[in-house]
C-alpha cells in the first residue's frame, strides 16, 4: 500500500508531534459514519488483497460444514488422547498436509461414523 503526498505529509506531522513529551492535538480531518466505514474498508481491502480476506478478516472464519462465517459457533466434541496418539495425530497431519489437529480428527471422525453406521444398515 502506497500513501499518497497528503497522507505521507500528516503521517510525518503526527509522528513529529507524537515523538514530543509535550505534544498536543493538531486539528485535521476526520470522518463519520458511512464515510469513516468505507475508509476502513479500504485500508483493509489495501492491506489484505482481496475481498475474500477482508471478509474471512471482519467475519472470522466459516464455520464447520461451509455456514457463513458469524452464524455462531460450532459444535464441540472435546476428548484427551495420550502423549503417543497425540504425536501419531501430529505425524498423520503431516503425512496429510492437514492444518490443523482438528481437521485430522474430523476425517477420522467422519470416516468411523460413517463405517459404523452403514454397518448398523
Amino acid at each position: 500500500m502506497t500513501l499518497s503526498k497528503k497522507d505521507q505529509e500528516r503521517y510525518a506531522a503526527l509522528a513529529a508531534l507524537e515523538e514530543q513529551p509535550t505534544g498536543t492535538s493538531t486539528p485535521g480531518e476526520s470522518a463519520h459514519g458511512a464515510d469513516a466505514a468505507a475508509i476502513g474498508q479500504q485500508l483493509l481491502l489495501d492491506a489484505l488483497g482481496s475481498t475474500q480476506a477482508v471478509a474471512r478478516a471482519v467475519g472470522g472464519r466459516p464455520r464447520v460444514g461451509g455456514t457463513a462465517a458469524g452464524a455462531g459457533s460450532s459444535p464441540t466434541i472435546r476428548t484427551r488422547v495420550t502423549p503417543t496418539r497425540k504425536r501419531e495425530v501430529d505425524q498423520l497431519r503431516a503425512q496429510l498436509g492437514m492444518k490443523s489437529d482438528s481437521d485430522v480428527v474430523r476425517a477420522a471422525l467422519d470416516e468411523y461414523v460413517q463405517r459404523h453406521l452403514q454397518a448398523s444398515a
